[in-house]
């Protein structure tokens, strides 16, 4: 009898190995069946009453995702506008610094920085809201009342997650390298006041091509697609209790943040490796 903990054990090993593995593969094909969902729910958008009621929901999501969120991108933009590009200024030879100058802004900046950062204030700040407004709506069976009143949730909570988190990306993506622009020049107008914000603001633009702007708008559309989809994802997936929801926040946030530098470096190394 002894000896049947010992014949199991290897079993076990190979089921805990081979259970990660579906886990994933399940996990992706939620998360494509959601996106597949959202896609198919935008057929009801030909209904003008329904299209304007999905209109008030897309501008209170954006609202609440992107404008709301412009304080803490500013906030960090300029800070990051202050230390890194005007220390990088001043170690720039004088004579290189209307090219390498710009081109440094756009591969720190505009390709990489940017994109990264707001896209981790937008899962920290408007992806965790709506995991937990998901999990607390599905915790108390909310989603039954609104399937009995004839009220298609995904309507209500998916769809206008599914376009307003892209578009809030890419408008935090602007304002980000904006702001970025604004506080490394001040800083560096404090130790050169000969130098034209005019002329800074032209040699940086000069490098930021239509690819470089293509490029950050799939970053954004794809990004705040997947974003918006795992936070729904997780959220419904809290159904007994408050430690439900907790869980679904922390498993959804790790997956977020995981899918979005994937995303990121994936796309970068795609566009900009020669």
């Amino acid at each position: 009898m002894s000896s049947m903990p010992d014949r199991q054990h290897p079993l076990d090993i190979i089921d805990t190995i081979g259970r990660w593995p579906r886990e994933v593969i399940s996990y992706i094909l939620d998360i494509i069946g959601l996106i597949s969902i959202a896609l198919r729910s935008t057929r009801h958008l030909r209904n003008k009453r329904r299209r304007r009621i999905f209109l008030s929901l897309f501008v209170r999501q954006l609202y609440n995702t992107g404008v709301r969120a412009l304080f803490v991108n500013g906030i960090i933009a300029v800070i990051i506008g202050a230390l890194l590009m005007s220390r990088l200024f001043e170690y720039i030879p004088r004579q290189v610094l209307a090219d390498q100058y710009g081109y440094l802004f756009v591969v720190i900046i505009f390709r990489e920085l940017g994109p990264l950062i707001s896209g981790i204030i937008l899962i920290a700040r408007s992806a965790t809201a709506v995991t937990s407004e998901i999990g607390f709506l599905r915790m108390r069976r909310e989603f039954q009342v609104l399937n009995g009143l004839g009220i298609n949730p995904v309507f209500l909570f998916l769809l206008p997650v599914f376009f307003a988190f892209p578009v809030s990306l890419f408008l935090m993506f602007l304002y980000f390298d904006f702001m970025c622009i604004l506080s490394a020049y001040s800083v560096i107008w404090l130790s050169d006041p000969s130098i034209s914000f005019v002329v800074f603001l032209g040699n940086i633009l000069q490098q930021i091509t239509l690819n470089e702007v293509a490029i950050n708008a799939v970053k954004a559309i794809l990004g705040g697609m997947v974003i918006g989809v795992i936070s729904i994802h997780f959220g419904a997936r809290a159904t007994d209790s408050f430690d439900d929801v907790s869980d679904a926040i922390s498993n959804s946030t790790t997956s977020q943040l995981m899918a979005f530098f994937l995303i990121n470096v994936v796309l970068s190394l795609l566009a900009y490796t020669q």
